[in-house]
């Protein structure tokens, strides 16, 4: 039998390997002896086993994956201690390589050899990936230019950042930047209600982390549980550098990230935040996907959203539906799935001969048919400006075509 099939045909062997190292068969309590959450050492054991299985099977030399590494750097943020982390790890490759040494024949020695050297390049992986998210860490806490990015970013924002302040703050000087702001894509009222704030205090703390790595030098920021703004200096307008920041920052957050941008000279920086961050905000509302937008992206929902008659009476379209909730959530779901019957049937558990009567109920009903082009369009305009006018939002996101002539 190949090595490896010795590890999976112990459907427990995780949990007997979390007892190991914990000190007790069966584990018990919320933490480590080291203090790590127990729940987060099973969820990094099993990480390591999966890296260990591909190595036993002879496949090319794996990286460890992002999510262990966030794992330690969590750890390491909330002081458990390095050794600790090292020797369990040793004690956990220890423990496998016994297990397969118990299961071997004196035939199988050469294989025993290979599979201690495989073993062996794991680990090396893992501890130098563990220390690296320790040292990684250490780093962030020794500068101080993270309080110098904050009060220059404040600066910026407020309009207050004269000469002085820009020749002492360390950064390099800058005639434009690229204005970032940042929140979390698809997070209602409900969701911040019961949120776990130590999983939001880690988020931030990554982020944070993110920029401290930055290739270019971390740039001003000021960053909060609920997201936040990045300056970054630019010598022309493009797009690119804040759509790699915005990448990074999502993966290191580990949760959909939405991001708006928009350029400006230093002293334009007060307008173009409160700019970006009202494109955030529109976004937000209408549940758009994660993903950095430019006002480009936004225009046609940015300009119906204004307050106004205009928006006033695109939003009255839907007055009709309100007593017949179920045709307004057809309409939206229908719209969301593209048109799609099928789709919108099964979404709703309805017949898919259903969704064309109610389509027609909802044209004899406002008097725009959502089946042309026209009265789609108006009706779509109708669902973003009904949402601003009654502070409500809509399911998922409703995009806007471009209307035709």
């Amino acid at each position: 039998m190949p090595a490896v099939g010795y590890l999976r045909r112990d459907p427990r062997l995780s949990h007997r390997l979390l007892g190991y190292l914990s000190g007790s068969p069966e584990p018990r309590g919320a933490t480590m002896p080291c203090g790590a959450s127990r729940r987060e050492a099973a969820e990094v054991i099993r990480g390591c086993l999966e890296l260990v299985a591909v190595a036993l099977q002879g496949g090319p030399t794996v990286e460890v994956p992002e999510r262990l590494r966030s794992r330690i750097g969590d750890w390491a943020a909330e002081g458990v201690d390095l050794e600790a982390v090292q020797h369990a790890t040793h004690l956990g490759f220890r423990f496998v390589l016994d297990l397969l040494g118990r299961r071997a024949t004196g035939a199988d020695s050469r294989a025993m050899v290979v599979a201690g050297q495989r073993l062996a390049e794991v680990l090396d992986r893992l501890v130098t990936a563990f220390t690296g998210s320790y040292l990684r860490e250490v780093r962030a806490q020794g500068t101080a230019r993270d309080d110098a990015g904050g009060q220059l970013a404040s600066a910026l924002i407020a309009g207050d950042a004269g000469p002085a302040l820009l020749r002492g703050s360390g950064f390099p000087p800058a005639d434009a930047y690229a204005v970032l702001a940042i929140g979390v894509a698809s997070e209602s009222r409900d969701d911040r209600a019961v949120r776990d704030e130590h999983a939001v205090r880690r988020r931030l703390h990554r982020m944070r982390l993110e920029l401290a790595g930055h290739h270019d030098g971390p740039p001003p920021a000021l960053l909060g549980p609920d997201g936040g703004t990045v300056l970054l200096a630019e010598d022309g307008p493009t797009d690119a550098p804040a759509a790699e920041l915005l990448d990074g920052l999502q993966r290191a957050a580990g949760v959909p990230l939405l991001g708006t941008v928009v350029h400006a000279l230093t002293g334009e920086v007060p307008a173009a935040t409160r700019d970006a961050h009202e494109l955030l905000g529109l976004a937000q509302r209408l549940h758009r996907p994660a993903g950095l937008y430019r006002m480009a992206d936004l225009a046609v929902e940015y300009q119906i959203t204004r307050p106004g008659p205009g928006r006033r009476r695109l939003a009255a379209a839907l007055d009709p539906l309100h007593t017949q909730p179920e045709l307004l959530e057809t309409l939206i779901v229908h719209l969301r799935n593209d048109r799609h019957r099928q789709r919108t049937s099964r979404m709703l558990h309805v017949h898919a001969n259903t969704i064309d009567h109610r389509m027609r109920r909802i044209a004899q009903c406002t008097g725009l048919d959502p089946m042309n082009l026209n009265g789609l369009w108006h009706l779509q305009a109708a669902i973003v400006a009904h949402t601003y006018e009654s502070g409500s939002g809509v399911p998922e996101a409703v995009e806007l075509p471009i209307a035709t002539p």
